[in-house]
């Protein structure tokens, strides 16, 4: 549908991009900008940068910018018109509808149609004579038919194409199934089922629908990975959401308990702990961690005790502490998951087990100190250096609390502690700051560049077409100026040929140019570069103008062979005076 330009900029005036992007990603200003962790890629120092003045963001880690409308689109996995829905309902704004309907919205419509008409079959088919091993492995788990009702849980027919024939009968056709994921074409052409002869998990969103399932085996012998789970869909993205939050977001209680399966949510939700939830990967992802901050302030992590178990918590503490999260780490011995656990000792001792847990600090020290032996002078000494090095990332007050609790337990001087932790911190922070370096001048020449690849053989044009191309996104006032000095095709690299024209047509209309406008004409990889060049931050002065006209065009002329038979005398002779210079 076609949505009028002056709604989209009411849409934008009414959701200032630091506030929207503020709901996300931890941010910290800076003047007119402001910055945070990308949530988009993982990283340890924020290379994610959001600009006050053109209403955009970008992160030099992995070149993704846009506008506000951008963002919201890729954070929340939406198209374009869903987008602007979105952030006009925020705004408590009415969006009109043209009436023409949505192809994309009505695809998203069928997908959760047909999960929960597949979320229906999978559930009768558990209980039909032929899901009577499913059944008996529910059942030896512990699970009661209260609780396989309550999370909806099921079985896949151990057929090839028992749903998709269900589905048909339903009038769900072929590429419908195709986009739930809940089937694909054989190499005979016909759609067959996705998930067969596993137990089913239904994952459901918080307003109740049922948007992707897990499926796993049941018997040893059984065919394929232990898991098969639903991809990305045009209404699921795995990173956006956790298994059982429908449930344990309506719980009184500002605590989350984070495991790492479906078994455990549901056996902790049967023993009495309906604040369990799942992450649907390996590790917490931040969007994960933005939706758990919406509902309680603390997280105790759940996570098998193998290594695979050790390494997601690792990864997962500093992605729920940049949320703002108080995370506790829960210690299982004598069981190798909450599941077990309760089964061998029962929910009271659990209960013990999650209301004296560590918090994230004393669960990394004991981690690293597990690795050591610390009736030795070599052992000790290695786990002071790695516990310096890991309290070197925390505030002040934290450093000055657990340097005591260190000195104390091994008879060390607390100053000569701190002193270290001080130096490792400044090497921290320098190292940070080079690698931010090394970031922006490997953007600015064009190493890697897709967007604009003929970059790194012009540097020179290149910078002169950035320098000019932000000035006149500033001082728009000067684009009939340009336009009159300098045609687009006198600019040497194509991309910026294209972004030049674009702002003369614009500019030609009578409207300002925003990043909204742009993005209009040039893919999300090319707004993203559009961005990163007119938040260049190195605006000229305007007295520059002239200066930059003139060089491009320099550059040009040594970039570009020249046809002779199409210069003036006074040109020609003018351009031979310029090559015996250069030769002399």
């Amino acid at each position: 549908m076609s949505i009028p330009s002056e709604f989209i900029r009411e849409v934008k005036e009414q959701n200032h991009i630091i506030d929207v992007v503020g709901g996300y990603v931890n941010l910290k200003r800076s003047g007119r900008t402001a910055k945070g962790l990308c949530p988009f890629h993982s990283e340890k120092s924020p290379s994610f940068t959001v600009f006050e003045d053109t209403d955009s963001f970008y992160c030099f880690g992995c070149q993704t910018g846009g506008d506000v409308i951008g963002f919201i689109r890729k954070i929340e996995n939406l198209d374009y018109v869903e987008a602007v829905r979105f952030l006009a309902n925020r705004a408590g704004m009415t969006m009109q509808e043209d009436g023409r309907g949505d192809d994309l919205s009505r695809m998203r419509l069928r997908i959760r149609e047909q999960n929960r008409e597949a979320a229906r079959f999978f559930h009768q088919a558990l209980y039909a004579p032929s899901g009577k091993d499913a059944l008996d492995y529910f059942h030896s788990r512990g699970l009661t038919d209260a609780t396989i009702r309550h999370f909806g849980l099921g079985w896949s027919p151990d057929g090839w194409d028992a749903l998709a024939a269900h589905l048909r009968g339903k009038g769900y056709k072929p590429d419908e199934m195709i986009a739930a994921d809940l089937g694909f074409i054989s190499r005979q052409g016909n759609v067959i089922d996705r998930f067969r002869n596993r137990v089913m998990f239904p994952i459901i969103d918080l307003q109740g629908s049922v948007i992707a399932f897990g499926g796993r085996v049941f018997t040893e012998n059984a065919k394929g990975g232990k898991y098969v789970n639903t991809g990305d869909t045009l209404i699921y993205k795995k990173t956006n959401h956790l298994f059982a939050m429908n449930f344990a977001k309506s719980q009184k209680t500002d605590e989350l308990i984070l495991c790492e399966g479906y078994m455990d949510v549901i056996a902790l939700h049967q023993a009495g702990f309906p604040n369990a939830v799942a992450a649907l990967g390996t590790a917490v992802t931040r969007q994960q961690a933005h939706l758990m901050k919406k509902y309680v302030s603390r997280v105790v992590l759940s996570q098998d005790g193998d290594e695979a178990g050790q390494r997601s918590i690792a990864r997962s503490i500093p992605i729920m502490k940049d949320e703002g999260l108080d995370v506790r780490v829960l210690r299982i011995t004598g069981a190798k998951d909450p599941d077990e656990f309760i089964r061998k000792h029962g929910s009271e001792r659990f209960r013990r087990l999650v209301d004296n847990c560590a918090n994230d600090i004393e669960y990394s020290l004991a981690r690293i100190e597990g690795q050591y032996d610390l009736a030795t002078d070599d052992g000790k000494l290695h786990f002071l250096r790695e516990a310096c090095e890991f309290l070197s990332g925390l505030s002040v007050l934290e450093r000055e609390v657990y340097a005591s609790r260190l000195a104390d337990k091994l008879k060390t001087d607390k100053s000569a502690l701190l002193s270290q932790i001080d130096a490792v911190s400044r090497r921290r922070s320098y190292q940070e700051k080079r690698k931010e370096f090394r970031e922006m001048a490997q953007v600015s020449a064009g190493i890697g560049d897709r967007v604009n690849p003929q970059r790194s053989t012009h540097l020179r044009a290149a910078a002169a077409e950035d320098a000019l191309l932000e000035m006149l996104f500033h001082h728009q006032d000067l684009i009939p100026k340009a336009a009159k000095l300098l045609p687009p095709q006198a600019m040497v690299t194509e991309f910026s040929r294209r972004v030049y024209g674009q702002f003369i047509t614009l500019s030609q209309s009578g409207q300002e140019i925003t990043i909204t406008d742009l993005q209009q004409e040039f893919s999300d990889n090319e707004t993203a570069e559009i961005v990163r060049v007119v938040n260049g931050q190195n605006v000229r002065g305007i007295e520059d103008f002239s200066m930059l006209i003139t060089r491009i065009k320099e550059e040009g002329t040594r970039t570009r062979p020249i046809d002779a038979a199409k210069l003036s005398s006074e040109e020609l002779r003018a351009q031979i005076d310029r090559m015996r210079k250069k030769k002399s």
